[in-house]
């Protein structure tokens, strides 16, 4: 059985901590928890120290998202939490808590546990919205809420009415303006505390209070309301039980799902952190994933698309939009079902935008300014692809291409956040112009987390392409090692006879190229920087495939002239990972990082050597591409087309998120792609296509090599 240590870092306080332990799946699970004292800087202090002790990192007490009137607000401060750079999973529980407290509330009234019409309060509605708005068609005139009263310190109990949206709306832009930490009832007025004993006198006629058990904490003494009252916590802990027990409720249920409750401590964050770790799915999941593991009856998954999935911008967004909706119907352009976003991969890439292609001659000296000058610009519609047709359902789709005008480098010199912003902005134009999801490529979903700050903070789902990247990866590798017709298959176990070598092995490409290859190949080298995150991935790769001998270094030269595939997934720049000369003769390279690993000088050191560009693909239809990808011909990123493919199927959620890849999701995608008509590119290296006759060549070369003394 093994084990797996999760750190529960709480916005609140510390007298609730504990340690506790729970067995799940054939696994068992090592909890501690850490109380922050409302602190945002020692919480990131806390993540980044114990980043490397744990395998995944659960946050709790803080503010969730707020879904207004189909509108999205996240605390700024969230936003930057989740932003934090670890190699582990970062899990906040949302999404399994949206689901299991709307059922549990569904079951409760079913089996006449619970009777809306004798009252329910809210202390804090703006915390229970998914309850609320589950609710409030059928019950609106019997919910009380007590915003007002906890938050603002105003005697008066509200009711959710649509005409609260508005005011509500503006309080959330308000908020977001201040700290967290000040904003908890901890940092109440001596006022307010004062207005809030006054609440169990308002809520006599009231039978039924819901709300979490860290917010009641807060209420200190001033939980008295809950005195006679049947009381549903959306989590539990023990100790807080026992101290609301001492207010005399007249019953305290959970709505915590049943069926997952292993620890008496355990909560949302800690459940989303345990699921995915037992399920090997490291990556964060789609609403509809999560309902199919929680096992949501389909009634329930209805009523949540009305109010989860269907966010949209806030009205700030809107207003800033305003212009670009106005140009849009002028041009009457058609409505596409999908977006993308790419950037400029080197400078050369920056001049292929039109009105700037003059400056492409400019001496160095003004090159490097320029450069940087433009890349502070927001992001902007480069062009158009239209007439994808797809040959299962003849469904014809088009998608709009955005543009930031800036490069890898000076993206990972400068913070996360304005890279955050420039693209969230895109997500939000994308949104107003019709898409319906938007892809992410080359660094812009690399930058951060992957992609997970960026969708949960977009108004329409956001992929990041990477495994139908990974997929195609793997395409390119097969057709080109099949090409050169060197290695062959072993009868006995079915595996190829050679060595493939992963460099950038504990990736999200890296990691999904690694298990893949090994279970068609007798030797993987996995290659990384971190000795202990390549040993941790090494065991799941053995386990992935017992018949493969897997060996892991730090130094891609030490093993390089072993490799007869060669894949490499890095983020290195000018960095050189691996010595060309090294290299086995016949060695097929596939080169997936963007920029490039391997230098057009490279592969002229290197003729024995077949390098390869990451599997492009072309669409399926009479498609028109209006802007210069910098690719031959129709060939469009696979990251592209993936977006492209889910569009087709329409299967619009969050597919490929997080830096890890979800490989039944990888040969999902391959599944889907062969199905709509998607092809794989012709094989592609420094200098264009590789025709048959280069191949041939590289293969006499090689063999030359392979039969003399190395």
């Amino acid at each position: 059985m093994s084990t797996f240590r999760i750190a529960n870092l709480a916005f609140g306080k510390s007298t609730l901590d504990s340690a506790y332990e729970f067995d799940y799946g054939g696994h068992h699970f090592e909890v501690q928890r850490y109380g922050t004292h409302f602190s945002i800087p020692y919480l990131k202090d806390l993540m980044r120290s114990l980043r490397t002790t744990v395998d995944a990192i659960a946050l709790s007490d803080l503010p969730p998202p707020m879904h207004l009137g189909k509108k999205s607000y996240i605390h700024r401060q969230v936003l930057d939490v989740m932003a934090t750079p670890l190699s582990i999973p970062l899990c906040d529980g949302y999404q399994i808590r949206e689901i299991a407290t709307v059922d549990s509330i569904a079951r409760y009234i079913a089996d006449g546990t619970l009777d809306p019409e004798d009252g329910i309060f809210f202390p804090i509605g703006l915390l229970n919205l998914e309850i609320i708005v589950y609710l409030r068609e059928k019950y609106g005139e019997s919910i009380r809420l007590g915003d007002a009263f906890s938050v603002l310190g105003i005697p008066k109990l509200l009711t959710p009415s649509d005409d609260l949206v508005l005011p509500a709306q503006a309080l959330m832009n308000l908020v977001n303006l201040r700290d967290i930490e000040k904003q908890t009832p901890m940092a109440s007025s001596g006022w307010k505390r004062m207005v809030r004993e006054r609440m169990a006198g308002s809520l006599s006629g009231i039978k039924s209070v819901v709300s979490d058990v860290g917010v009641l904490a807060l209420f200190g003494k001033d939980v008295s309301f809950i005195r006679g009252k049947d009381v549903y916590l959306t989590s539990s802990n023990p100790a807080m039980e026992k101290f609301l027990n001492q207010h005399e409720p007249s019953t305290i249920r959970n709505l915590f799902p049943e069926n997952f409750r292993l620890s008496p401590f355990i909560n949302y964050s800690v459940l989303d952190a345990a699921l995915r770790l037992a399920h090997g799915k490291t990556a964060a999941l789609s609403i509809e994933e999560w309902q199919e593991m929680l096992a949501t009856e389909p009634m329930e998954k209805d009523n949540r698309r009305r109010y989860v999935v269907l966010s949209s911008p806030s009205l700030q967004t809107r207003l800033q939009n305003g212009a670009h909706q106005v140009l849009r119907r002028t041009r009457a352009k058609a409505t596409p079902d999908f977006a993308f976003v790419v950037h400029p991969l080197s400078r050369e890439d920056i001049f292929r935008v039109p009105g700037l292609r003059g400056l492409r001659n400019l001496p160095e000296n003004y090159g490097k300014p320029i450069e940087k000058l433009i890349s502070k610009a927001p992001g902007f519609v480069y062009g158009h692809i239209r007439q994808i047709v797809s040959e299962k359902n003849n469904r014809e789709v088009n998608g709009i291409i955005y543009s930031l005008p800036s490069t890898p480098r000076l993206m990972k010199e400068e913070d996360p956040d304005v890279t955050y912003r420039k693209v969230e902005r895109l997500c939000h134009l994308a949104a107003e112009s019709g898409a319906k999801i938007i892809g992410l490529g080359a660094y812009t979903k690399v930058v951060g987390d992957s992609g997970e700050t960026i969708n949960r903070n977009s108004p329409i789902p956001v992929t990041t392409g990477n495994s139908l990247s990974a997929s195609a990866t793997l395409w390119a590798v097969h057709d080109a090692v099949q090409k050169m017709g060197i290695l062959k298959m072993d009868q006995a176990t079915g595996l190829v006879d050679g060595t493939a070598m992963v460099i950038g092995a504990t990736g999200s490409i890296g990691k999904v190229s690694a298990k893949l290859l090994s279970l068609a190949f007798k030797k993987v080298i996995l290659v990384a920087p971190r000795l202990n995150r390549l040993e941790e991935l090494a065991r799941d790769v053995r386990a992935t495939s017992p018949g493969c001998e897997v060996l892991v270094t730090t130094d891609a030269n030490e093993l390089a002239g072993h490799a007869d595939v060669l894949v490499t997934a890095t983020s290195a720049f000018d960095q050189k990972i691996v010595d060309v000369m090294r290299l086995k003769p016949g060695c097929v390279v596939c080169d997936c990082s963007r920029p490039l690993d391997f230098t057009e000088e490279d592969a002229r050191k290197r003729p024995d050597v077949l390098i390869i560009e990451s599997g492009e693909v072309v669409l399926p239809g009479p498609v028109k591409l209006s802007c210069d990808l910098g690719l031959p011909d129709n060939s469009v990123y696979a990251c592209l087309g993936e977006t492209a493919i889910l569009a087709m199927e329409g299967l619009y959620e969050p597919f490929t998120i997080g830096r890890d890849i979800d490989w039944l999701k990888v040969k999902k995608i391959y599944r889907l792609a062969t199905e709509h008509g998607v092809k794989l590119a012709t094989i592609r290296g420094h200098a264009g296509f590789v025709s048959e006759k280069e191949i041939s060549i590289v293969r006499a070369l090689a063999l030359k090599g392979l039969s003399l003394p190395r």
